[in-house]
């Protein structure tokens, strides 16, 4: 009965290793396309978006960069969760 016991814990661990590797492969995976979102929509738009949010102090820009990296991590996150 002990051995049973110790190998579903054992089970147990090593399903929670691999829940916890999933989620940060998949976290690092989210992080680089949401990045590379905004890069891409930051090259497409004319001017540097992060000189005129920072410099400028354009908090029109600042909304919009906002909502559109939050658009871009809802769809990463749908399409990791498949």
């Amino acid at each position: 009965m002990n051995l049973l016991l110790i190998l579903s814990e054992i089970d147990l661990m090593a399903n929670i290793q691999k829940g916890v590797l999933e989620t940060i492969i998949f976290s690092v995976l989210g992080i680089i396309f949401c990045v590379l979102g905004y890069k891409v929509v930051d090259w497409l738009v004319p001017g540097n978006m992060g000189k005129q949010i920072a410099d400028d102090k354009n908090l029109a820009l600042a909304v919009v960069a906002g909502a559109m990296i939050l658009g871009i991590c809802i769809i990463v996150a749908a399409s990791i969760h498949g």
